[in-house]
């Protein structure tokens, strides 16, 4: 913790205090007393003001992101539109995080060489004065163009923190693409090889934690999985088992012999088997950037670290992998220029910005599109779930179901009204009697009778039951009707289903207590 005389011994130095203040212009100033913040919002106004705020126990000095038109002015309960009205722009600063010292330099390495590699020329760099470095690209160098964003185009200005975030998730995309490269013993950053058996000495993380296997579709990670996926099937009931590596399994149904198959599992729930391997930079690296919200504060230019007493410094980004901590002493660090306004180029980050948003956006729609496919297939999980399968079905419609010669339009009918009846929907009913109609011969029925009948059904506010196994016309003079044990206290097909559901499930239960006794 910092003492009040190493405070006092390096906040009296008029180069520290003009490089502060010139750095705090149009800035909010956020001011640290050891372990506690000060009031905000607050400002820097003359080089004097840091030196009276260290007597009365500042220890370093924090700034917004943001650029306002008077800091003075902010309070926590103002509205998006009253912040935008107030902010005059935003600088990009990526805060990168990280406790191994050698990985911190080589992701900073990567990050700056991604933004040269979008040319953008004024990109500046900073010790943090712990662990990690602040790089800093200046607002000034973004378009004046207006974004659609959230409904609406904005300014550059108004597209914080969404802006920074944007390129941050980009970025981070980029260089995991394009600068960090793997081979079997060896990670490249950029051009610089690091064995990965250091990484995990350093790190404590082994190479599996590290490297992701990423699918080429949807973009998720992919845990590993078993490439095979073996299922048991009943020849008798259709019954199935999943993930059962039995040599024999005796069906839990109807107690006949299962048939064992197998088939290849896909890597990735999306059904996709093209993967890429990627080194996860989160494993090691931390860039807070993405975390950021409006009125965000990091640690000054020139300002001491509580913890180490060592100076946020700025130097040279070509000194990146060679810059060692002990550079950023205060006896020894030597003041270079961080977020140079005036030598900035205006536009030069125009293109990374819209590639930024143009990445994110299409992103979002995969995401979407893939959420929307989820949840479909939630729904008609859900849809069928109280559905009745086949495997229940009477003897009559079994047999309509295997194909007719005769009464094709009455046994539509029945059809339509039974899979109603047991739940099923009107998309696998279409499915299921357009399947049945191709069994059907030696004519068929046409597809347009098939779908308006299907229409007409629809469109009934309550469901209708199919004929009783009775009905002379629709059920015994087209000798659908063919009886089992099952079916002497029948009255109706869909009776028969319901019971069966029931009665098959009622053993199941009174199985599972008799081995759980």
């Amino acid at each position: 913790m910092l003492t009040l005389s190493q405070t006092l011994s390096y906040y009296k130095r008029k180069d520290v205090q003009k490089l502060i203040l010139e750095y705090a212009k149009d800035k909010e100033i956020g001011v640290r007393f050891n372990e506690s913040f000060g009031k905000r919002p607050d400002v820097l106004n003359y080089e004097n003001d840091i030196l009276e705020m260290t007597k009365n126990g500042a220890t370093s000095f924090h700034c917004s992101e943001e650029l306002w038109n008077n800091p003075l002015q902010l309070n926590p309960n103002m509205k998006r539109n009253e912040l935008d009205d107030l902010r005059k722009g935003w600088d990009l600063i990526l805060d990168i995080d990280c406790p191994y010292w050698t990985f911190s330099k080589l992701a900073a390495y990567v990050f700056i060489k991604a933004l040269k590699d979008h040319g953008i020329d004024s990109v500046t760099v900073k010790f943090s004065g712990s662990k990690g470095f602040h790089i800093a690209v200046p607002f000034e160098t973004f378009s004046e163009k207006k974004y659609y964003f959230d409904g609406q185009h904005r300014f550059v200005k108004d597209l914080f923190p969404e802006g920074p975030r944007r390129i941050a998730e980009y970025l981070l995309n980029y260089v995991d693409a394009n600068l960090i490269k793997i081979d079997d013993k060896k990670i490249f950053f950029g051009k610089i090889p690091v064995n990965i058996s250091k990484l995990e000495s350093e790190t404590g993380k082994t190479k599996e934690e590290m490297i992701l296997k990423r699918c080429n579709k949807c973009n998720s990670i992919i845990k590993e999985v078993n490439d095979e996926l073996i299922e048991y099937i009943c020849p008798n009931c259709d019954n199935r088992l999943k993930d059962t590596d039995k040599a024999f399994i005796q069906c839990p149904k109807c107690r006949k012999l299962m048939e064992k198959h197998t088939a290849k599992r896909s890597l990735c729930s999306c059904g996709s088997n093209s993967v890429r391997y990627e080194f996860d930079l989160s494993k090691v690296v931390a860039v807070d950037t993405i975390l950021i919200a409006s009125r965000h504060m990091y640690r000054m230019p020139y300002s001491l670290h509580e913890k180490t007493a060592l100076v946020s410094m700025p130097f040279d980004i070509k000194h990146i992998l060679k810059f060692e901590k002990s550079e950023a002493d205060v006896k020894s660090f030597k003041p270079y220029k961080y977020l140079d306004r005036k030598s900035a180029k205006p536009g030069e980050a125009e293109s990374l910005f819209q590639k930024a948003f143009d990445f994110t956006s299409e992103t979002e729609k995969k995401k979407t599109i893939i959420r929307e496919e989820k949840k479909q297939k939630y729904a008609d999980i859900e849809a069928d779930s109280t559905s009745i399968p086949e495997e229940y079905f009477p003897p009559c419609i079994k047999k309509i179901s295997s194909g007719l010669e005769d009464g094709k339009k009455r046994a539509l009918l029945v059809l339509i009204n039974f899979l109603s009846s047991c739940n099923w929907s009107y998309e696998k009913i279409e499915e299921y009697v357009l399947k049945w109609n191709e069994r059907n011969s030696p004519d068929r029925l046409r597809d347009t009778y098939i779908k308006g009948q299907l229409r007409y059904h629809k469109s009934q506010k309550e469901k209708l039951m199919p004929p009783n196994c009775d009905n002379r016309g629709y059920m015994i003079d087209t000798r659908f009707c063919n009886p089992d044990d099952f079916c002497k206290k029948i009255k109706n097909p869909v009776q028969y289903a319901k019971n069966k559901v029931y009665f098959v499930n009622s053993g199941k239960i009174k199985r599972r207590k008799k081995v759980d006794s």
